[in-house]
């Protein structure tokens, strides 16, 4: 029986270095299959009820075909090859023979799924959107999966790999699924593939990768000069650098994510971005035509387009939008003779989308370079948000009466009077007030 509170003091967690000798020990023993190796990308884990070990859990690479995982998430051709370390596969799950508790599979197996993405994504540096398993109907019933809420999607053919060959053992295995994400399937089938999970909970920028404008993409970064000579040149300008900016709004940071997100791109894929060629362009192609390229036009242009298309969450441009000053010096920049570049940033709040950016000059500050950032871009109807450097009477102005949008600054000591003034603010008495003022324990907003 089942009491309130029993799992109270249940811990699924990776096995630390000195567990695995033991986790490996308990898994050959114990497990029906017994355990040689987890092929590929693995993870091992142990279940803790009040400090004692009660269950084991082996996470590998994704099974190389299944036609029923296929069909349920749609998968044809070449994408699924490239996408597959998007999944991952329970190898083995054990509960340990002396340990006898009614529901503690499910409740262990309910506890890992809910950590196991951010644990890919620590280790491996991407997130699974899928967990799937294979359950021999001759040995269980696959319970403490459909307790899970797990799907059966269908079953195995029978057949069995190794040494890169298949044969056919006749031991048919029941197939089951679980989404570790909203609309995983789409995720895994659709134009690009997010790295970052937090782009999940956006529900339009998800749909918005789901079916991805590439075509008008290429367009518009065709117009740019190419900087390269045509010797020993294999991908053209708008291939390269519309896998870029593809890569960014999917989340990757770095030369290497989006290195790594381009390879997993399949030939149908790549077709798409204008490549006549089977594999895409690697880290330093993309790394060395975007050092090459005039940054300053190329962030204009795709801020347009992305307004243009009505990526952002607003329909209207800008309008509504709240958008942050945010200066941030750039890592790996420095090399010894020249000082680390720092840029100052126009972003977007909701999508996180930098919109525009300055090379912000070691003689001056940033104060110097709002200006310049907001020159090319029509901000109207906007909220523009910006720390206590910023808060000065000039930008003030030139946001509502030359931009016409609205701001929000924070002020700290560094304004003194005006500080001294917000505090006497009695705001329940105020009805109507030039600047919005929204006063907090160590700063104010105004």
């Amino acid at each position: 029986m089942s009491y309130p509170g029993i799992f109270d003091n249940l811990v699924v967690r990776p096995v630390r270095k000195e567990e695995v000798s033991l986790w490996n020990i308990y898994m050959q023993k114990y497990h029906y299959l017994g355990l040689k190796w987890i092929g590929g990308k693995s993870l091992r884990y142990i279940a803790l009820l009040d400090g004692e070990w009660v269950a084991l859990l082996g996470w590998g690479s994704a099974a190389k075909n299944c036609g029923a995982r296929e069909r349920y998430i749609g998968w044809s051709g070449e994408k699924k090859y490239r996408r597959l370390f998007f999944i991952a596969n329970n190898l083995r799950f054990l509960i340990l023979p002396w340990v006898s508790q009614k529901n503690l599979a499910s409740k262990v197996l309910s506890l890992n799924l809910k950590r196991l993405s951010t644990d890919f994504e620590c280790v491996y540096g991407h997130p699974v959107y899928l967990a799937e398993t294979f359950v021999d109907e001759s040995r269980y019933k696959g319970t403490c999966y459909k307790a899970s809420n797990w799907k059966h999607v269908g079953y195995t053919e029978g057949y069995s790999r190794s040494n890169k060959r298949y044969y056919h053992h006749g031991q048919v295995k029941a197939v089951y699924l679980y989404s570790l994400y909203k609309r995983a399937c789409e995720i895994l089938s659709g134009d690009l593939i997010p790295f970052n999970v937090s782009l999940i909970k956006k529900r339009r920028r998800i749909a918005t990768m789901i079916k991805f404008p590439i075509e008008r993409l290429l367009c518009r970064i065709r117009e740019f000069t190419d900087p390269r000579s045509s010797h020993g040149k294999r991908h053209p300008l708008e291939t390269v650098l519309s896998i870029a900016v593809c890569a960014v709004l999917c989340g990757c940071k770095g030369y290497r994510g989006i290195g790594a997100w381009s390879q997993s791109l399949s030939h149908e894929e790549l077709v798409r971005f204008g490549s006549s060629r089977d594999t895409p362009p690697s880290e330093p192609t993309i790394r060395r035509l975007i050092q090459r390229i005039d940054a300053d036009k190329f962030d204009r242009e795709i801020g347009d387009w992305l307004l243009e298309e009505k990526l952002l969450e607003s329909a209207d441009g800008l309008r509504g939008c709240a958008i942050a000053i945010d200066g941030k010096t750039v890592r790996g920049s420095h090399n010894g003779s020249q000082k680390a570049v720092h840029l100052l940033s126009a972003v977007i709040h909701k999508e996180g989308v930098v919109i525009a950016q300055e090379e912000v000059d070691e003689k001056t500050n940033e104060i110097k370079h709002v200006r310049p950032l907001f020159e090319n871009i029509n901000i109207e109807g906007s909220v523009v948000t910006a720390d206590a450097l910023h808060t000065q009477k000039e930008l003030a102005n030139y946001v509502v009466e030359e931009k016409k949008a609205d701001y929000l600054f924070t002020v700290k000591d560094n304004q003194p009077t005006l500080l001294a003034d917000i505090k006497y603010i009695d705001l329940k008495k105020t009805h109507h007030l030039n600047h919005t003022t929204a006063p907090t324990t160590k700063d104010t907003l105004v």
